[in-house]
């Protein structure tokens, strides 16, 4: 599993890369270029998540028919293509219209792919292989950011995005179709030699119908917060008359995240994927609450920054870990995307209401908001956890750590 997970992660590293920590770098030269406002590029950007979120579910039964690996492969050279076109784009409306379509086919190469893809080629091992491959993923930001910058001012934005096609072409494709031709691991032969036995039972009927929506539902409301304190982190935090400082502490973000990931693949892989999911959950209304309470602005804004940037970074691994561990692998793929429309249609909104929100009643109600909505996030969870988790939530005897 090793060899498929630095594969996924050299990929993951690209399509988080190039579709996503590229655009906000890249936005201003755009719009400079087409003598618009970078406002409506990020416009366009949602459109693309939008439309992204209604088709997940389609595509995710796609991964169950066809197969994840075969599915990444197709993507990525769909994804290389719009990527040359994009660069060629000859004005705003062509450029628009690339967006959506990379944001729509970016589905089949991004983590949910990948998850279904550790599902697919050897569902046993696969708690582990999505941790591990979520922390090869953090790096994303932390390559592409730099990278993007530099590359606009040396080739232009048009070159920068012709390169990142050629990235999916000649990097991520070749990756994608050798996973492709890799024969999956047996889960009945697994199962057959005791080394990695099935640890959670699949939920089946209507405890699994149920179980769906509870997690369904604090997944959207986690988003709903997450997606609205991403886009509005570092104004929230100025808002705190931190000034400069704030982008200071707004990186801590990515530290935590990359420190939660590893503490989740050294210490938690022999606990049920739901505790994981609750410290998740708990820790975006705590990180609210930390802005909230009268402490001095620094200490409150690192750690909100802190608590945030473990929520956000448990949420990658939980979104594929707990359905896996509630429903087992057969229509995962499926899952996954129900999931992500659940979540992208809600989240999509959140930015914009965020926002209006503390424009009309200031930013203190708008925390407060979000405070609830954490809350409301946390509540299935917690009844989802006692009615589906053994006490003590950790794995039967004789199950390894980081089986699903």
């Amino acid at each position: 599993m090793t060899p498929v997970v630095l594969a996924l992660g050299v990929t993951q590293v690209i399509g988080y890369g190039t579709l996503y920590y590229a655009y906000a770098i890249l936005a201003p030269a755009v719009a400079a270029e087409f003598g618009t406002t970078t406002a409506s590029l990020y416009a366009v950007f949602s459109v693309g998540l939008l439309a992204g979120g209604l088709a997940a579910p389609r595509i995710g039964l796609w991964m169950d028919r066809f197969g994840a690996p075969r599915l990444m492969a197709a993507g990525s050279l769909l994804v290389g293509l719009l990527l040359g076109a994009l660069a060629a784009a000859p004005g705003f409306w062509s450029f628009a219209a690339c967006v959506v379509a990379i944001e729509v086919v970016g589905i089949a190469v991004l983590y949910d792919a990948a998850f279904a893809t550790l599902a697919q080629q050897g569902h046993a091992r696969a708690r582990r292989a999505i941790t591990h491959l979520t922390l090869i993923g953090g790096f994303a930001s932390t390559l592409f950011w730099p990278l993007s910058g530099w590359a606009v001012e040396a080739v232009g934005w048009r070159g920068t995005y012709l390169a990142y096609a050629l990235l999916h072409l000649a990097v991520a494709l070749p990756l994608h179709a050798w996973i492709m031709r890799r024969p999956p691991v047996a889960p009945a032969h697994a199962e057959a030699t005791g080394r990695h036995p099935p640890p959670w039972t699949p939920l089946e009927g209507r405890a699994a119908r149920l179980a769906f929506w509870a997690f369904g539902l604090s997944f959207a409301l986690s988003g709903m917060l997450g997606s609205a304190l991403t886009i509005h982190l570092v104004p929230v935090l100025q808002a705190l008359d931190l000034g400069s400082a704030a982008y200071a502490v707004a990186m801590l973000m990515g530290p935590a995240q990359v420190l939660i990931r590893l503490a989740d693949a050294l210490f938690w892989g022999a606990r049920h994927p739901l505790g994981v999911a609750l410290v998740s959950a708990a820790a975006l209304p705590l990180a609210v609450l930390a802005l909230l309470a009268p402490v001095p602005a620094v200490l409150a804004g690192i750690v909100f920054a802190m608590l945030f940037g473990f929520g956000q970074g448990l949420s990658s691994i939980v979104r594929g870990t707990v359905p896996l561990a509630l429903f087992g692998p057969d229509g995962f793929g499926a899952r996954l995307g129900r999931l992500a429309a659940i979540r992208t249609i809600l989240g999509a909104a959140a930015p914009f209401v965020f926002a209006v929100g503390s424009e009309r009643f200031g930013v203190t109600a708008a925390l407060w908001a979000s405070l609830l909505a954490g809350a409301a996030a946390l509540a299935p969870l917690v009844l989802l956890h006692l009615r589906v988790v053994p006490r003590g939530g950790r794995l039967p005897a004789g199950a390894p750590p980081g089986s699903p």
